[in-house]
């Protein structure tokens, strides 16, 4: 069995975690992946106290296993991260802030605290800063980008800068060679958030999910400010879809002179409450929205071009995890073979 550090701090069987990618992320593909022996994670940013007090109940009601909560650091309000250590989640995984002023009181009432970074620098203050685990995000990832480095080259910079904390690999991983890669590069696990999008269990669009399975790295774009209503300053990686193709048509224009910026495109009702969605808002696509899909961001990494079928979330676990095993092998009967004289 494939098991590293990570596993036995965490309780899960493989090394692999799910990302919290936004509301997309929803109990259902969380429970899948742990109970499928890895650690799915809830996407909770944004998310009214009550309403993710239920759906963390709802993740346990489907699985007994260790799961984390996903929260964005950088306009965090009072009440969410509370609210998660009350409930006692197994794991808080934050992005995009400073997670000090959390980490003493996610200890006390026995939480892990990880948190996703795009510099060896950041991951040295993470470390410092006493996290639990520290996952390092590739510039080819899907959604928000923190860095501008290649997975290949940040994976052993974070990994000699926070030895010995367990360092996971994010963005350009999406089976089981990506896995045995980034133990190679001195990671002990992976979190994948595209090949988890186009899982049966996530709460997207069936034409999100297709968009992924067809789509190429090559269809996908890094931009600076593209969707930015919401969240400002933020780097990310979409596929290319008619919204993305009308800003590139109007010569990639910057905020405050995209096409038809200030109109709507459509409405969201999500626990009883329905907001009107401004285009190029920083959203994640899901069933609740009465839009035209085609004119919101569409989050995937230059993993697309390795995802060819929608499948059950446990399944991508499974089959994951028996491919690195097939490739260890593989290497191991390489290094072993007879040399020529």
């Amino acid at each position: 069995m494939l098991k590293t550090e990570l596993c036995a701090r965490l309780g899960i069987e493989h090394p692999i975690l799910s990302a919290g990618f936004g509301p997309g992320a929803g109990p259902e593909v969380v429970a899948a992946v742990s109970n499928a022996g890895g650690c799915g994670v809830l996407g909770a940013s944004g998310f009214r106290v009550p309403y993710l007090r239920e759906l963390i109940r709802r993740v346990r009601a489907l699985t007994s296993k260790p799961f984390g909560v996903n929260l964005i650091l950088e306009d965090i309000e009072e009440g969410p991260i509370e609210a998660c250590l009350d409930e006692r989640v197994p794991l808080l995984v934050f992005f995009w802030g400073d997670p000090a002023p959390y980490v003493g009181p996610a200890h006390a009432r026995g939480v892990k605290v990880a948190i996703q970074v795009g510099s060896a620098e950041e991951a040295r203050e993470a470390a410092e800063a006493g996290v639990d685990f520290v996952i390092a995000q590739g510039v080819e990832a899907g959604g928000h980008v923190r860095g501008t480095t290649a997975l290949s080259v940040l994976v052993p910079a974070v990994v000699d800068v926070v030895a010995p904390l367990p360092v996971l690999a994010s963005g350009g991983v999406a089976d089981g060679r990506g896995l045995v890669a980034a133990l190679s590069l001195g990671a002990q696990g992976v979190s994948m958030g595209t090949r988890f999008v186009a899982s049966e269990e996530a709460f997207v669009p069936p034409l999100y999910k297709a968009r992924i399975v067809s789509s190429q790295a090559e269809d996908t774009v890094y931009t600076e400010d593209l969707f930015d209503v919401g969240w400002p300053n933020a780097p990310h990686r979409v596929l290319r879809n008619a919204i993305v193709r009308e800003w590139e048509a109007a010569g990639r224009p910057p905020s405050g002179q995209r096409p038809g910026e200030g109109t709507t495109v459509g409405s969201r009702t999500r626990a009883g409450e329905t907001w009107e969605i401004p285009k190029y808002a920083s959203i994640t696509p899901t069933p609740e929205y009465t839009s035209d899909l085609e004119y919101l961001p569409f989050w995937a990494g230059q993993t697309c071009s390795l995802i060819h079928d929608i499948k059950p979330a446990g399944q991508v676990v499974r089959d994951i995890v028996a491919e690195a095993e097939q490739v260890i092998d593989r290497l191991a009967r390489i290094r072993s073979a007879p040399q020529p004289v």
